[in-house]
């Protein structure tokens, strides 16, 4: 069994009167499978492509979770939806411009659908954390 440390850290400046300055660190000592790994991808949105079906993870419970690492490395912003939506919602889909990331706890319930917005090739680097 490994441990997965995750540390947030916001800090800025001249935003507001006060100066903002937040870390968490989130330690699971539960994760037992994981790596993180690169896919290129073609889809567009008519054509959207599973970067993770839901089915091959493992379903969190009470005392464990699955975190979900997606970075864009690619040149084009992707969009990706965890809401098993296959239709053209733009509001059930999150952005990832070209250098963003994002890491969050998913439920492994439905697949991660993707495409990018403009035709192409990108790549798209994630990991799972169970």
């Amino acid at each position: 069994m490994a441990t997965l440390n995750l540390t947030s850290t916001i800090a800025a400046s001249g935003l507001t009167t006060d100066e903002i300055s937040s870390t968490v660190l989130l330690a699971n000592g539960n994760i037992t499978t994981g790596g993180i790994q690169r896919v290129s991808t073609t889809a567009v949105q008519a054509s959207k492509a599973v970067l993770l079906d839901a089915s091959t993870f493992p379903d969190p419970t009470n005392t464990t979770s699955v975190y979900l690492y997606i970075k864009n490395v690619g040149p084009n912003t992707i969009r990706l939806s965890v809401l098993n939506e296959t239709g053209s919602n733009d509001e059930a889909e999150i952005s990832l411009t070209a250098g963003t990331w994002m890491m969050f706890p998913w439920a492994a319930a439905t697949d991660v659908t993707m495409y990018q917005i403009a035709a192409g090739t990108t790549v798209v680097e994630y990991g799972v954390f169970a």
